[in-house]
């Protein structure tokens, strides 16, 4: 079998995009033929226009050159050697950041090729599957006032989640408001659901994002138990995250942003963190988290992948919490965009608060294609 072409396709919602922290609101999807007619998709969660160049860019030299010339020509079945190749080929300009992500969703669409093609599941591919069904999280922005904190988390808890992460949103306004939300929210739902709070790390004129400052407002957040608080600071503040771990028995974790073995290899080692969240899009793709997922184990560290998009990154995150042993938690996105429901109309469903690990081929998932072509930007 041989890659045919490997296509980077941004979309987009219709009308206006709200400059709020809601990433399933535009996305790229990544779609690669084969000479045989098995397709696989994956997405990219990063800026769709910026990934589209790094990947449909022509050669510069051997070390400098799109991945999409990379992979064309290569059997799928030489996943690892094509996630190296990508990495060398792209060292001018890659390693980190937009790179790293191009590749995530380029390997994710192969591991959709190599479990069609086998007609078997990823997670079998990588290994087997240590649970059936997972426990999810609600995933939500955080609203403005404390009123509206509360109804936000009871209606989670209503619909049969035991677990909610509530994020970014009401978190840009002042510490002592900030308290207030989670104050709010807490009480609402009592102390039997597990509460996750996103803070943020967007400084303002009110909100200053350091250490002493996380310090100071992790503390104050101790007395409503938080089950974890995310993204505190910036997200290379490696020295900031490990000052903050030590200065609670809260758990403090992150990771989204981070890519690679070598990133989450500092989160852990160094930064102490209680759990990674690498983001399957992002971090390197299928290939990369099953790789950060054995070392976080040996490191006695959970890995709870972060998940705000489509269904693409749901089901490729699915695959990896169901084929590792030290998996927690699956982020469910309940943010109520149409990217998120239309690409993948038959979604992964949470019943009760657990997600069922699929047994479907590859992903597990159909993708419309149709919906792609709606949703396609090529302009912005």
């Amino acid at each position: 079998m041989k890659i045919t072409k490997v296509e980077a396709i941004p979309v987009r919602q219709k009308g206006s995009v709200k400059e709020i922290n809601d990433s399933a609101q535009d996305g790229i999807i990544i779609r690669i033929s084969t000479d045989e007619g098995i397709t696989g998709y994956g997405e990219v969660d990063s800026a769709p226009w910026v990934i589209r160049e790094i990947i449909d860019s022509p050669v510069s030299h051997r070390t400098c050159q799109g991945l999409g010339n990379v992979v064309v020509g290569r059997d799928p079945f030489d996943y690892k050697k094509i996630w190296d190749d990508m990495f060398l080929h792209s060292n001018f300009y890659g390693n980190h950041g937009a790179a790293i992500q191009a590749m995530s969703g380029i390997d994710i669409a192969i591991w959709d090729i190599l479990g069609k093609a086998l007609g078997k599941p990823i997670w079998q591919l990588l290994g087997g599957k240590y649970r059936d069904e997972v426990r999810c999280y609600a995933s939500v922005l955080m609203p403005y006032t404390p009123e509206e904190a509360a109804q936000e988390a009871l209606k989670w808890k209503e619909k049969g989640y035991t677990a909610i992460k509530m994020g970014w949103g009401g978190f840009e306004q002042n510490a002592a408001t900030e308290i207030k939300l989670v104050e709010a929210s807490r009480k609402a739902v009592g102390d039997d659901i597990d509460m996750l709070y996103d803070i943020g790390y967007i400084p303002s004129a009110d909100v200053t994002i350091d250490a002493p400052s996380r310090i100071q407002l992790v503390k104050a957040l101790e007395p409503y138990h938080p089950f974890a608080i995310e993204e505190a600071l910036w997200p290379t503040d490696y020295e900031g995250y490990k000052r903050l771990a030590e200065s609670t028995n809260t758990r403090i974790v992150c990771g989204e942003n981070e890519t690679t073995r070598y990133g989450f290899k500092q989160l852990i080692d160094y930064c102490k963190i209680s759990f990674v969240q690498p983001d399957i899009t992002r971090c390197g793709g299928i290939t990369e988290a099953s790789r950060i997922a054995s070392y976080a184990e040996i490191n006695s560290t959970n890995v709870v992948p972060h998940c705000w998009s489509s269904g693409i990154v749901e089901a490729a995150s699915l695959q990896i919490i169901a084929s590792i042993p030290n998996a927690e938690l699956l982020e469910y996105c309940e943010q109520d965009t149409p990217i998120r429901h239309d690409l993948v109309p038959d979604d992964i469903p949470c019943v009760n608060g657990y997600a069922k690990v699929p047994d479907k081929p590859g992903l597990g998932i159909e993708v419309d294609d149709k919906a792609i072509e709606y949703y396609r930007c090529d302009k912005y």
